[in-house]
């Protein structure tokens, strides 16, 4: 069986690792990355392959629209105090949408609903 790259996702979780060492509380869910290190044990196939590409097409709008949301939010409040809190935001958004939209589409199946 074939091993997929999807699984490399879950060496992110050891970023975690540094809210031991800082003692911020904000790393650890990072932790949740380790999740992705269970794809090793699912069968790699193109059907697989076409749900990353569309989960990946989801989370890049997302990213797009919490960014451009961002500059936006930063450029009326003429403050860099909440470009950080925002770019957080937006990158937690990003990775729950490609998640959720990966579970929602595997848990479909073969069916094609983007014709």
């Amino acid at each position: 069986m074939k091993k997929g790259k999807l699984r490399y996702l879950g060496l992110l979780g050891f970023i975690g690792l540094g809210g031991l060492i800082t003692g911020n509380h904000g790393m650890f869910g990072f932790f949740g990355f380790f999740a992705f290190f269970g794809a090793s044990l699912q069968q790699q196939d193109e059907m697989l392959r076409h749900n990353l590409a569309r989960s990946g097409l989801n989370g890049f709008v997302v990213s797009m629209l919490g960014l451009s949301a961002s500059i936006l939010v930063v450029t009326i409040l003429e403050s860099w105090n909440y470009l950080a809190l925002m770019v957080g935001l937006t990158f937690a958004a990003q990775i729950l949408t490609f998640t959720f939209s990966l579970m929602h589409y595997e848990r479909k199946g073969g069916v094609f609903d983007d014709h």
